[in-house]
């Protein structure tokens, strides 16, 4: 009993075994072209491929203000220009004084002429249309009384006086016009007109308010 136990037992185990052994493989099937033609060339009758030049990069060319493009820089806020503040509007300026019109030139209407006493008077005026001589004649008189050329002075020495005769015919802003060089005869030809003081009055037919006169002091010593 105990032997047709085992004897069944190796029986199956042998079958088990032989199902292994025996079990056909399965084939797996790729699909694919029926027919692939293959051709076989000699490695070394193939020339190697020619390697594609490799080109350099253009160099970079700065672009001429001229013709090119020119990229400006970005501006930064603290690089743009601060505004300024308004100046205050400039006062005006206040215009220069108008310079005095030249005065008129001279008219010498009574030449140097002799007045005694080694002096000689000359007299001009301001105004060129004055033609009373005669007045003119009165004044170099009347000035040439109250003239005293002092001690010391050299002959030829001669000083120039100016003054204004007025309507009535006072006289006003008695000065040294041309100076001789000797401070004591020029005093002495002011003290004339000065000591003068008043002259007849303007002739009726000059128009004039007042007339300037030129009076010329000169002494010959003789």
């Amino acid at each position: 009993m105990r032997n047709a136990v085992w004897t069944s037992a190796a029986v199956h185990a042998a079958v088990t075994l032989a199902l292994f052994l025996v079990r056909p493989a399965h084939d797996v099937l790729v699909p694919g072209p029926d027919v692939v033609q293959v051709a076989l060339i000699d490695a070394a009758s193939v020339a190697p491929a020619a390697a594609a030049p490799v080109q350099a990069a253009p160099e970079a060319v700065p672009a001429s203000e001229d013709k090119g493009v020119r990229i400006e820089k970005p501006v930064r806020e603290q690089d743009k220009p601060k505004p300024q503040a308004s100046e205050a509007p400039t006062a005006a300026k206040p215009s220069a004084p108008t310079p005095p019109a030249p005065a008129a030139p001279s008219q010498i209407v009574l030449p140097y002429a002799s007045v005694g006493g080694g002096m000689r008077g000359q007299v001009a005026v301001d105004e060129s249309n004055f033609e009373f001589a005669y007045y003119l004649q009165q004044v170099r008189s009347l000035i040439a009384r109250n003239w005293t050329p002092g001690t010391g002075v050299p002959a030829g020495t001669r000083a120039e006086v100016y003054f204004r005769v007025a309507r009535d015919g006072s006289l006003t802003e008695p000065r040294v016009e041309r100076s001789s060089g000797n401070p004591v005869f020029d005093q002495t030809a002011a003290r004339a007109v000065i000591l003068t003081g008043h002259l007849p009055p303007l002739p009726l037919g000059y128009s004039g308010s007042d007339l300037g006169v030129h009076f010329g002091f000169e002494y010959t010593g003789s």
